[in-house]
């Protein structure tokens, strides 16, 4: 079973968002804080990591700037969530560039289906068995 960490400061869209994946099969934990992901990602790697880009203190890109520079952690799959694109933007551009490499993306909100085919095939892009 695949473990899914999703990175954001918006507990009410996280924990909508946890119900749907657990109903799916995934575990998933929850962080309010990317540093904390962080911290926790270098003792225990997760399959996947869904990212918001707009938190306090520490951003999304920062996060996945950190993630993607660290040997052990570089390979773990990020999709990137934001609601700083609008929906008519998101229809064009469906990847967000950080530090000059391209991650998935889902615009907030987003709905079930895309977020359930969007994890799949990040999983199974990423070799997860």
């Amino acid at each position: 079973m695949a473990e899914i960490w999703l990175v954001d400061d918006d507990l009410n869209l996280a924990n909508l968002t946890k119900v749907a994946l657990v109903k799916n099969g995934y575990m998933v934990e929850i962080f309010q804080d990317a540093r904390l992901a962080i911290t926790e990602a270098k003792k225990r790697k997760p399959d996947l990591i869904l990212m918001d880009m707009v938190m306090p203190q520490f951003s999304g890109a920062e996060a996945v700037k950190e993630l993607k520079n660290t040997p052990d952690l570089a390979k773990i799959p990020i999709i990137v969530i934001t609601g700083l694109l609008s929906p008519e933007e998101y229809r064009d551009m469906t990847r967000i560039a950080i530090d000059g490499k391209t991650y998935k993306s889902l615009c907030k909100p987003f709905e079930i289906n895309e977020l359930m085919k969007v994890v799949s095939e990040s999983l199974r892009w990423s070799n997860f068995s």
